[in-house]
């Protein structure tokens, strides 16, 4: 006789282990590719060609609301990740923990990566379309619902900003948004975003395409961009770290998530 409850928990289980297995296989994925990253730089660019540059940020146009961010205000912003969030808690935590992300994106204005041959152009479009990337000058921090989808573009794992960041109260930007329009905690409400900056290093890796003659780096299905603000060493190591770790509990679910429809089923 199938046990209801058993079986809704092996089913919850089972869809974690796809999730957490799903990000450890792109984790070894982009590992080997950025593992080999050195030996794709070659002399002269070729459209459709795999390339990895690391080199100097230089910034052309600031995204969207990259002026109001309190990063580097002495170096404008060429691109960054952010989302919105709310404390799942009001009672313990400091201002960074227990949070709830209700939307996530990528903004990009233009920029390019200068590697000491080539100044090169990085289009991120590749990446807000691939994590359903919500557009900031339309979202709304009067938000109802948050998902596994809310979140996508700030946990990409092609992306890796760790240099520059800021984390601000909603009440605290009435330019950009309506503060009064969050609610009865204002307060409970934040930004936070990692930033591409001007003069930083910055390392790439993607698909090469022209546009009037200037070499651009984007992605593809086949050739995913990555961005790192450590370098690609680093990079690699902490994409391996989230390949074992993701595949670890992957495992472990796997494991409660098979106990729990045999029992569920009835198999046992």
């Amino acid at each position: 006789m199938v046990e209801v409850v058993r079986t809704t928990i092996g089913l919850v289980l089972l869809a974690g282990c796809l999730w957490f297995g799903s990000r450890a296989f792109t984790a070894s994925m982009l590992y080997r590719s950025v593992s080999t990253a050195d030996e794709e730089r070659p002399p002269t660019l070729v459209g459709g060609e795999t390339v990895a540059i690391e080199g100097t940020v230089k910034v052309k146009k600031s995204p969207p609301l990259g002026k109001s961010l309190p990063i580097g205000e002495e170096h404008p912003i060429g691109a960054y990740v952010w989302r919105l969030t709310e404390h799942e808690s009001h009672n313990y935590g400091d201002e960074r923990s227990n949070l709830i992300t209700y939307a996530s994106g990528v903004e990009s204005g233009t920029f390019t990566v200068d590697d000491g041959r080539d100044e090169i152009r990085i289009d991120t479009d590749w990446l807000a379309k691939a994590h359903n990337s919500s557009d900031v000058t339309t979202v709304s921090p009067e938000w109802q619902v948050s998902t596994p989808l809310s979140k996508l573009s700030w946990m990409s794992q092609y992306i890796q900003l760790d240099e520059h960041r800021a984390f601000i109260p909603i009440a605290d930007m009435d330019d950009v948004f309506d503060a009064d329009a969050v609610g009865e905690s204002p307060d409970n409400g934040y930004f936070e975003a990692r930033a591409v900056l001007d003069g930083e290093k910055l390392a790439v890796r993607g698909e090469v395409t022209f546009e009037q003659g200037t070499p651009v780096l984007g992605g593809s299905d086949e050739t995913p961009l990555t961005l790192s603000d450590q370098g690609f060493d680093k990079f690699g190591s902490h994409l391996r770290r989230q390949s074992l770790k993701a595949g670890v509990i992957s495992g472990g679910l796997a494991a409660i998530a098979s106990l729990a429809l045999a029992n569920g089923l009835g198999i046992v």
